[in-house]
Parts: C-alpha cells; structure tokens; sequence
C-alpha cells in the first residue's frame, strides 16, 4: 500500500506539478534525510514519462549554511531540463539553480517529512483549479492595494503597501522555462514595498528551522527590516538562526503569503503550515527575482507563519479567522 501511494504521488508530481515531456533531461534530487522509496517512486515515474531521468543525493544542509554547490552537482542541475527537489535542503538559494533557471529549467520541489498525507491529499483530494482561481482573484486585489494591513488577536499589527507588484500563485506547477515553485500549493504571494512594511508580527506558527513555537514570538520590523524580536525560549532561537546566517539581510522581509489549501493542517511542517487556507507567512532573506522587489541577495531564507489573522485591503476584510470574502467572489473552499 505504501509503495501504491507514492507511486500516485511520483505519478501526479512528474505529470501535473513539473509537466514533464518525453525526451527531456528529468533530475530527481534527493539529500541524506530524504525517504529514498519516494525518491525512486518519481525516478521511475519519470523513466515511464519517457524521459531521461536520474536520480542525484547529496548530503543534507542546514537551512542557515550558505555553501555553494560543488562543480558536479552544479554541472548536473543546469543541465537539466527539469529539476524535481524531494529534500529539506534548501537547494532553491544556491546559484547552481539560479544559473539552471537562467538555461530555462523548470524547477518544482516538495518536502514530505512530516507532511505525508498533505503530500498526497493536497494535491488529489481537493478542487486544485479552484484554488487556482481564487488566488488569481486574490492577486488582483494586491496588484491595486494601497494600503494593507494585517493583525490578530494575539498582537499582530503591520500594514504595507501591495500597489503594482508582481504577484506569484505557488501552484507547484512548472510548465514555463525558468519557473520555480513548491508543491502541493496553493499559495498566493507578494512582495511588499520594503520601505512601507511598519509594525510587529506576533508568530503563533511555524519558525526555522521548521517547527511549532511553545509560545508566540514578537518581530518588530522598520522599512521593511526586523529590528527586534521578543519573546521567551522560541525568541532566542530565532535570534540566533539570523544570528548564524551570517548574512544582514537575513532579516529583511521578502514575501507575504496567504495559504488557501484546505486540506492543509498546521502540524509543525512548514511547507504544510504556510499553506493551511488563511495562515499568512512573511519570509525573510532570498527573495525570488519574480517578486520585482528590492531585496539584496541573501545565501539563505527562513519563512514566519501565523495561524491566523484578519487582512485588510484598502479598508475591505479579505480574509478573516481562515475565511475569505465571499463577497468579493472568494467563497468555495472548504
């Protein structure tokens, strides 16, 4: 039953998140901490696909290391056609994919460690074209929000402004050159304009290096930059994650995200949690150059994720405790 499962899931991943076509130079990339079944799974999916798939391992690295990949490994990501990633390295910062994606290689990647049944159920077991939809409609909202404000009953109170920047549908699904994404989605994602973000987060979600906090952790930002974080034991561990990045901009914030699965459950998993329908993540450091922000380059990139909260647009509630507007033609997910 286990090998049936992942079988459905390598099938679902190579064909509907990384449209993969016959003939094609197909990567499947794992690291040490990945379940190999699952791995083999998309290798041999891949192989069916008819394309010309291999499998890559390399050692697993921490979320703050910034190490570049070595000649080999580089050498095998820009010359695929497609890259799969099934690790909880975090691959998507390092040049190797920045010059693949420059060659057009598509990139989509999941971590399935904590997640199993989100792996399978978020992408089978849910209207995947209506939640497409919906943050297409989210996202034209953003595109012509002045002012936007999110808070909680825990504390949070940040607002920025979304006016005219490019907004990004976290559907996992790669089918243009250059393309990266995370699956199962869906997401909807922004990048503020930095000088406007003012006010504090209070995190009652996930924090690096993937993990629920014991106790909400406050982050007070400026220009769009943490200047402090609060808080007991959880507070001290997130200041020494930016701590050991090494890297300033570590601390700047580079996207705001709104999950809209339905199937997700906040359970400690980050990719999972950031995708529960209405949990609403600010991530910090590496900023994807598809957001047209003003983000210098950072080796490394850590997500903060709320449970829940009340996100205002221009003076309009478009998403309150995990629901959306369906006045503003958001209804249907559940």
């Amino acid at each position: 039953m286990r090998s049936l499962r992942w079988g459905e899931f390598a099938h679902t991943a190579i064909h509907k998140m990384a449209t993969v076509k016959p003939g094609e130079s197909l990567l499947i990339l794992a690291d040490t901490w990945t379940d190999m079944d699952i791995a083999e799974a998309c290798l041999t999916a891949g192989m069916n696909a008819g394309a010309l798939a291999q499998l890559l391992v390399i050692p697993r690295m921490a979320p703050t290391d910034t190490t570049e990949f070595n000649a080999s490994i580089t050498g095998a990501m820009v010359g695929a056609d497609v890259i799969i990633g099934l690790c909880p390295t975090m691959f998507m910062e390092k040049d190797a994919i920045r010059q693949a994606r420059e060659q057009g290689a598509r990139v989509t990647a999941t971590d399935v460690t904590g997640m199993e049944e989100f792996a399978i159920e978020g992408i089978s077991n849910v209207d995947y074209e209506l939640m497409d939809e919906i943050a297409v409609k989210i996202g034209k909202i953003w595109e012509k929000t002045r002012h936007c404000r999110v808070t909680s009953e825990l504390g949070t109170d940040i607002s920025f402004s979304l006016l005219g920047r490019p907004i990004d549908i976290g559907n996992g699904i790669v089918s243009e050159p250059g393309q990266s994404n995370f699956f199962p989605g869906v997401s909807v994602a922004n990048a503020p304009i930095e000088d406007t973000i003012n006010g504090k987060l209070v995190v009652d979600g996930n924090i690096p290096p993937g993990r629920l906090v014991k106790a909400p952790v406050v982050v007070t930002l400026e220009s769009g930059v943490i200047t402090d974080i609060e808080g007991g034991a959880d507070a001290a561990a997130l200041r020494a994650h930016f701590a050991q990045s090494g890297d300033p901009i570590a601390t700047h914030l580079c996207h705001f995200t709104l999950g809209l699965n339905p199937r997700a459950r906040t359970t400690g998993s980050v990719h999972q949690d950031e995708h529960v329908l209405g949990a609403i993540t600010f991530g910090f450091g590496e900023q994807d150059p598809g957001f047209g922000g003003n983000v210098p380059e950072c080796g490394v990139h850590c997500d903060l994720v709320l449970t829940t909260g009340t996100i205002e647009c221009d003076g309009t509630v478009m998403c309150k405790d995990n629901v959306l507007n369906e006045d503003l033609g958001l209804g249907g997910l559940a």
